[in-house]
């Protein structure tokens, strides 16, 4: 009987802590004094795929602008920003925050998941020329954010960092860092 128990214990433990390791969530900090130059920037470009001709912008007097709401920067690599971000609500307590950009040279999504008070981050890109599906193992993440908001129209402004490993298709570390703003839609 005692066997029986210890045995049953043992498998709820380990199985608890499995679980735990799979879910691949860390902690979300809150700072409500947490402060950045691009929380009230207005600052705008035009969208990186653009192209500048001798009549305008793609042929076109004027081009869309788009406002930047993220300085995230990958690899310290100045050709390697992600200047957009977006956040939807995915159901009753998760939302899904993607700091992005495609240009010339490359595609880069970083997806931050929210689930109550807790995160997880995933990072995809692409580069010109032939086809590559990189897998990138996480080793860290970091988020500091000012409150999680609960309704469409209020706005998310914080700090990541994320640190990972190539594992195939690609080389090297993956280090992205920086701030973002971005609207529940």
């Amino acid at each position: 009987m005692k066997k029986l128990l210890i045995i049953t214990l043992s498998t709820i433990l380990v199985s608890c802590g499995i679980k735990r390791n799979k879910t691949e969530f860390d902690k979300i900090t809150i700072d409500k004094e947490l402060n950045s130059n691009l929380f009230n920037s207005t600052e705008f470009m035009l969208n990186p795929l653009t192209l500048k001709t001798e009549s305008g912008y793609d042929n076109y007097p004027d081009s869309t602008q788009y406002i930047i709401k993220s300085n995230a920067i990958v690899n310290n690599d100045s050709l390697r920003l992600m200047r957009f971000a977006k956040l939807k609500r995915i159901d009753s307590d998760t939302l899904e925050l993607k700091i992005f950009e495609t240009n010339p040279a490359y595609s880069q999504n970083l997806t931050i998941k929210i689930v109550n008070n807790e995160f997880k981050t995933e990072f995809d890109y692409r580069m010109s020329g032939p086809p590559i599906e990189p897998k990138i193992k996480k080793l860290k993440q970091e988020l500091t954010i000012k409150s999680i908001p609960k309704q469409n129209g209020e706005m998310i402004f914080g700090s990541f960092y994320f640190k990972g490993i190539c594992e195939s298709d690609c080389n090297g570390g993956i280090e992205i860092k920086g701030d973002f703003k971005a609207e529940l839609e």
